[in-house]
């Protein structure tokens, strides 16, 4: 699975954690800023997980099952059956080298443990603060831009004036 998925996981599930009522695929892709089959096809796994249900028909979209503030983030790793964090070599070691043979277990050890502490570290977040952390960001930005002077705004502007043709 590819990473990327995770992140948009998070962040569609975030959105969702904002209305009990949920939202349709074309709302979340927008938000997403991906193609809504693309985002459908990726929350598919977080339906067939139980973390997210469908409504069919024109009101139709995605809702969350479960309450955000307890679907923390390991839940939606596992489910969306990401790969490890550190696969292994694609290459067949030779076996006739002492370290080539022995390599492939040690790397896979070490795989796990990575595994481990990366799943021990999402399950200390929930979707409510994931959403929660995204909207003080938005609220920085809106602040940090507010707070930029027109003189901010034109020295910005004649930089684009500089630029190579």
């Amino acid at each position: 699975m590819s990473a990327g998925w995770f992140a948009m996981s998070l962040h569609a599930l975030a959105l969702l954690a904002e209305s009990e009522e949920g939202y349709t695929s074309k709302y979340l892709a927008g938000s997403v800023n991906t193609h809504s089959v693309f985002l459908r096809r990726v929350l598919s796994k977080l339906v067939q997980a139980g973390i997210v249900e469908t409504r069919e028909g024109r009101d139709g979209g995605y809702r969350l099952i479960h309450k955000p503030e307890q679907l923390t983030l390991d839940v939606i790793y596992r489910a969306l059956e990401m790969d490890t964090v550190l696969p292994p070599s694609p290459a067949d070691p030779n076996q006739n080298c002492p370290v080539g043979y022995g390599i492939p277990p040690v790397v896979q050890q070490i795989a796990q443990q990575a595994d481990d502490a990366v799943l021990q570290l999402l399950s200390q977040y929930t979707i409510a603060q994931v959403r929660d952390l995204a909207r003080q960001q938005f609220e920085l930005g809106a602040l940090i831009a507010a707070s930029a002077s027109p003189d901010d705004e034109r020295s910005n502007d004649n930089l684009s004036d500089n630029e190579p043709n």
